[in-house]
């Protein structure tokens, strides 16, 4: 059956039985996998750290016939800043949800690690973690090949604004064209930055303002493209955020 070692991030933990923890690993080399930890819940066990979700480690698995289990595990960055700050690590729990949802088990995808990481690594130096989350949800959608069409109206090829964001095509089309129902104006604002997100990455983000109005309007159109993407709506660590009234 073999074993896999691998660089992952803990995307989630949940209990198992008496004193084991199902672990969700977000790996380097086989992407998304499940494992055991036994007896991490015990006081004495040396893995319960390593298995802490926003964890990025180096670990041993064993594969098994339905799960693999969790053999060695070494810490390699514990992201204490995003664990300190409970908005920071709502938002953290948000970007492993995303990728939770996004991929099939055992799916290899070094891109979405990648990128995760470099997110979260955005989420723990940048003063606006709402614009550290929506250049993550238009990256991952790029990443799975769900890139919006953001240069120019999808049916003229004018650049010239203003702009609907048509949600049957994933685009734009301007005011002169036929506009579809399921279509929402975008301001300019919004088109421009959702245009350097998708074309820059996480390039010199926080020379990009994101008022919080402009914010909620890129927040919503996202949220309907990860929906149509990922086949799922609502995400828990979505409302908790809600709850805390800063996601929009």
């Amino acid at each position: 059956m073999g074993e896999l070692k691998s660089h992952a991030l803990v995307l989630r933990t949940r209990d198992y039985r008496e004193a084991d923890r199902l672990v969700t690993f977000l790996t380097r080399e086989e992407g998304k996998v499940t494992a055991v930890a036994r007896g991490v819940r015990k006081t004495k066990s040396k893995l319960s750290a390593v298995v802490e979700p926003l964890t990025l480690g180096f670990f041993l698995l064993h594969r098994g016939k339905s799960l693999d289990t969790l053999i060695q595990g070494e810490i390699v960055k514990p992201y204490r800043k995003l664990r300190e700050d409970l908005l920071l690590f709502a938002y953290g729990q948000y970007f492993c949800e995303l990728c939770e949802a996004a991929l099939p088990e055992r799916e290899p995808s070094l891109p979405v690690f990648l990128l995760v990481l470099t997110a979260l690594e955005a989420l723990e130096s940048d003063s606006q973690p709402a614009r550290v989350a929506r250049c993550f949800e238009l990256n991952l959608l790029e990443t799975l090949g769900y890139r919006p069409a953001m240069e120019n109206c999808q049916h003229c090829g004018s650049s010239t604004g203003p702009f609907y964001f048509d949600f049957i095509n994933d685009g734009l089309v301007c005011k002169n064209c036929p506009i579809p129902g399921e279509s929402r104006l975008l301001s300019g604002a919004a088109a421009a930055v959702m245009k350097r997100f998708l074309n820059n990455g996480f390039h010199r983000l926080s020379v990009c303002g994101v008022p919080s109005s402009l914010n909620y309007e890129i927040a919503h159109i996202n949220a309907e493209l990860l929906k149509k993407a990922l086949g799922k709506s609502r995400f828990k660590s979505v409302e908790f955020l809600q709850s805390l009234e800063e996601w929009s």
